[in-house]
């Protein structure tokens, strides 16, 4: 039996720094010969043109990150994933509810490419509670949380209470 892909989730690829990142580790790791999945609520973006033909593109046809829970527990299930990588943080949240429910094994990867309490203040105090309170509580269940810097990752760790030696922080590819 052959170990199953490596699987990004987004929203879609309608443009920002964490879309274009994920392109960039899809087209690297597709070239070291192992398969890659790009996991889309909605395949949709100027990004999608970016794309090497050797990532296939997953459409969860959901137009929106809610509405792809349902689709994503059964692409959890069916294809099995060796991990889940997740980028930006309502799709996180989405993407560690989905391993949980689809009953698999598939390590998830929260990635964090902003700081958690510029991105939040913008959003009202209600709002910037909601999500506070789902990253407390749905983070602890991802294999790993990645934060593309120190300062990100300390800002994570202060703004959420998420213990700092557990957030790793992996920099942004770059390509020469």
């Amino acid at each position: 039996m052959t170990a199953g892909p490596i699987a990004f989730y987004l929203p879609s690829l309608r443009g920002g720094g964490a879309e274009r990142v994920i392109i960039n580790l899809a087209q690297g790791i597709t070239e070291r010969g192992l398969p890659v999945d790009l996991v889309l609520a909605a395949a949709e973006g100027a990004f999608l043109d970016d794309l090497p033909p050797s990532v296939r593109v997953v459409d969860l046809r959901a137009g929106r990150v809610l509405p792809s829970l349902g689709p994503l527990i059964g692409y959890l299930r069916r294809e099995r994933p060796r991990a889940l990588v997740s980028s930006l943080t309502h799709a996180n949240v989405i993407a560690l509810v989905a391993a949980r429910l689809a009953r698999r094994a598939t390590p998830v990867i929260a990635t964090v490419h902003n700081t958690m309490s510029e991105s939040t203040l913008q959003q009202g105090a209600r709002l910037r509670g909601m999500w506070l309170a789902l990253i407390r509580t749905f983070y602890p269940w991802a294999s790993s949380v990645v934060a593309v810097s120190r300062g990100a990752a300390d800002d994570l760790a202060r703004t959420t209470g998420l213990r700092r030696d557990e957030i790793e922080v992996i920099y942004n590819p770059v390509i020469t």
